[in-house]
């Protein structure tokens, strides 16, 4: 059975770098629409809840994290380049309260404006820190790809399964004798221990080694995929279409690689989390997610 197989996906391999081929020698272009969808399913914790009744923070951070969020984007893009960006709005975030602003994002790049050149492994990325804009410009990361011979219908197209487990770093924890850290290490806890392993469904149907977010490494287009507590799913997809792409590079802000913004990030939300409380009508963002 395992023979079967593996020479059922080395046919769908050949039979994509056959298209592949044959699609290099004409123009391709397409303009897909994705909706993501990003939930959190927190445990019932009676210290929690009790601390909710009395902390504004903890209450507004499990009520958003409980309703989550629904986004929709565009993804246009030829057989080496792609461009992937917010197109509406789908769910209303929550109204500060108390000086307190919560939001989280979503893994795999999935909020982000980002372009992606597939033949140079290389993106470049639109983030924002506390209303500074940023470009992040880096390597594509690597997804080391197991391909599996299961399948599934998606809209018109059969798409294959495949896995990726990523290998996690061990991160060094700081404890110091605050409460409010201690919240906010109880609630992200209970939210970052989901299965790290990303499933997506591609389909050789579509020639290209892309996807939405950052995801990318499949012999076809990826259709679907999840990364902890994110869904991503195919919603329409126009081939060829008349109209010029919009293959856009993000450009306002300061040009900066993905490990210092990621270290930037996390030193100013550290401050904001010590400010909090101050009575000076400061706010806390929570970010959840790469």
């Amino acid at each position: 059975m395992k023979t079967i197989q593996i020479t059922l996906i080395s046919f769908f391999i050949l039979a994509f770098a056959k298209a592949y081929t044959a699609q290099a020698q004409q123009e391709f272009k397409a303009k897909a629409t994705y909706i993501a969808f990003t939930k959190f399913d927190l445990p019932e914790d009676s210290t929690m809840t009790k601390k909710a009744e009395s902390d504004p923070i903890v209450k507004a951070m499990m009520e958003q994290l409980k309703k989550g969020s629904k986004q929709e984007y565009t993804l246009e893009f030829t057989r080496t380049e792609s461009s992937y960006d917010k197109v509406k709005q789908l769910a209303t975030p929550s109204k500060p309260t108390n000086g307190i602003s919560i939001s989280f994002s979503a893994s795999g790049g999935v909020g982000s404006t980002i372009y992606k050149n597939i033949e140079e492994n290389s993106y470049i990325k639109q983030g924002n820190i506390m209303g500074k804009d940023f470009v992040i410009i880096d390597e594509l990361p690597t997804y080391e790809w197991k391909l599996l011979s299961e399948t599934k219908k998606i809209g018109q197209y059969t798409c294959f399964k495949a896995i990726y487990v990523p290998i996690e770093e061990e991160v060094e924890e700081e404890i110091e004798d605050d409460t409010d850290d201690e919240v906010n290490a109880s609630i992200t806890s209970m939210v970052v221990e989901a299965d790290p392993t990303i499933t997506a469904w591609y389909t050789p149907d579509i020639p290209v080694s892309n996807g939405p977010g950052e995801y990318h490494g499949l012999p076809g287009l990826i259709v679907e995929v999840q990364q902890q507590e994110t869904t991503i799913l195919l919603k329409e997809i126009v081939l060829n279409p008349d109209e010029k792409l919009d293959l856009k590079k993000p450009r306002s802000g300061k040009k900066i690689n993905q490990e210092d913004f990621d270290s930037l990030q996390k030193k100013k939300s550290d401050e904001m989390m010590k400010n909090r409380g101050s009575g000076n009508g400061s706010f806390r963002v929570i970010s959840i997610g790469g």
